[in-house]
Parts: C-alpha cells; sequence; structure tokens
C-alpha cells in the first residue's frame, strides 16, 4: 500500500539560509542523463538548439532575479554547472531573504521545459523521455575564495573530463 503523505529526504544544506548572501554551486541534470544539449567535440562543447535555449536561460537569471549574479558556469550535454552568486548584483529592490538558489532552479527549470516543449512542436528537437530535469539538484556552498577558485577549476575542466567520465 503506497504511503499518502510520504516525504523526501531534504538533500539541501539543514539550517543553511539558501537566501543570504553567498555563493552557491548548482548542478542539473537531465532525466536519465539524456544528451540533449549537444556534444562534446576536441574537448570544446558544441551545443544544440536545446543547448543553447539552456544557456539562454541561465544567461537572464540574473535580469529575472536582481541581486543575484551567475558567475562561471557551462552547459554540458546532459547537466548543467553554474555558480549563483545571491546579493551580488545591482538592484536596491532586492530583499536578502525574499529569493533562494531553490525559487532559482525552479524558474529555470520551468523555463527550459516550457521553451524545449516548443522546440519539440515548432523547431522537430528529440522528445525527452519521461522529463527533461531530473526531479532534484545538487548544490554546494561556497565557503571561501579557495573553494570558490576549485569550484571555477572544476567548471572549466569539464569538457576536457567528458571522455574519460561522463557522468561529471
Amino acid at each position: 500500500m503506497k504511503e499518502q503523505n510520504r516525504r523526501r529526504n531534504s538533500v539541501r544544506y539543514p539550517g543553511y539560509d539558501y537566501a543570504q548572501a553567498g555563493t552557491v554551486f548548482v548542478t542539473l541534470c537531465t532525466s536519465g542523463r539524456q544528451r540533449l544539449f549537444g556534444e562534446v567535440v576536441d574537448q570544446a562543447v558544441s551545443l544544440s538548439p536545446a543547448g543553447e535555449l539552456v544557456q539562454h536561460a541561465w544567461q537572464r537569471i540574473p535580469e529575472r532575479f536582481p541581486g543575484v549574479l551567475i558567475d562561471a558556469w557551462i552547459v554540458m550535454p546532459d547537466h548543467l554547472h553554474g555558480l549563483l552568486m545571491m546579493g551580488a548584483g545591482p538592484g536596491p529592490e532586492l530583499r536578502l531573504g525574499a529569493v533562494k538558489s531553490g525559487d532559482i532552479v525552479r524558474w529555470f527549470k520551468s523555463a527550459t521545459v516550457s521553451g524545449y516543449r516548443r522546440g519539440v512542436v515548432e523547431g522537430g528537437w528529440m522528445p525527452y523521455e519521461h522529463h527533461l530535469w531530473q526531479r532534484d539538484y545538487y548544490d554546494h556552498i561556497v565557503r571561501n575564495d579557495a573553494d570558490l577558485d576549485r569550484v571555477r577549476d572544476y567548471i572549466a575542466a569539464n569538457p576536457s573530463r567528458w571522455l574519460t567520465n561522463t557522468n561529471t
């Protein structure tokens, strides 16, 4: 018998205020690691039209969420890595506590699913199976400058690791 009020355990860091000023490293993967956003050729990512849609939506985050900047990021064939700098952008209307990184990820996923569906209907894109994105996402709270440098290096090196480990 199915449990009616089944709760999922959160993978978010307990007690951390995701709306406070700081940097959060996020990774979003396609459902089933479907390779929908392009391919890696000669250690460089060549984006498909769907990958360009994902890239464009990521770049729109600062205009959609004043006070949030994007730092290093990359769209890979089956995932995206990116740094969100909360409380870092311009915008006197920013109220810390008003926007959490989860709100940004939720908007991003919604915008890309909507655009992807349009691409399937109007552009002949390959349909995704079941869902475009995995239900959750990975995050890491960046704690200091050395951690930030390590994450930036990880993001930049992602295409070169693609052939050796296609799940990075």
